[in-house]
């Protein structure tokens, strides 16, 4: 599988997900959805719902290499984001049809993020609803809950196929 291909891959997988999968009416979802493109040395994150109740796709550099810039001084990203690599993935967002809201981070940094105008499914922002209200069979713990119950909300969200789909 190529880079491209890769990236095309995560990138369907991860908005199929956000807009195309109901969710159980009984699972909760917090940081959305991570997926890899191991040969670019990439994470995609796709979060249904930041405090707006919008959806980010994010990218972060996997594994990080620092530069030591000596004693007292801050340790810096050998391997940030490329220049332009956030705004290609704006684009690219946009050629897809999403309305895209706002950008942030990016190069220099390892981190970027994408904002989307259109809400997510409405059964996952519900799913992130959830998980905000806190446990409900421990609510003094909130979200910091450890119990079964609480463990198996998460694991009843629907993740999406990475199978690449066959080409008419």
């Amino acid at each position: 599988m190529t880079e491209q291909t890769a990236f095309d891959t995560v990138l369907t997988a991860g908005l199929s997900w956000l807009y195309g999968t109901e969710q159980p009416d009984n699972a909760w979802q917090h940081h959305g959805l991570l997926l890899p493109v191991p040969a670019t040395n990439r994470l995609y994150s796709f979060i249904p719902a930041n405090d707006w109740k919008c959806p980010v796709v994010a990218v972060d550099v996997a594994k990080i290499e620092w530069i030591d810039n000596g004693p007292n001084e801050l340790k810096t990203p050998a391997n940030p984001l490329e220049p332009g690599e956030l705004e290609a993935l704006a684009a690219e967002l946009r050629t897809l049809g999403f309305k895209v809201t706002s950008a942030w981070n990016g190069h220099p940094q390892t981190t970027g993020s994408v904002g989307l105008a259109r809400p997510a499914h409405p059964s996952l922002v519900a799913a992130v609803d959830r998980y905000r209200a806190g446990c409900l069979v421990h609510p003094g713990r909130s979200v910091f809950c450890d119990c079964d119950a609480w463990r198996e909300g998460f694991s009843r969200i629907v993740q999406p196929s990475l199978a690449p789909q066959p080409t008419p």
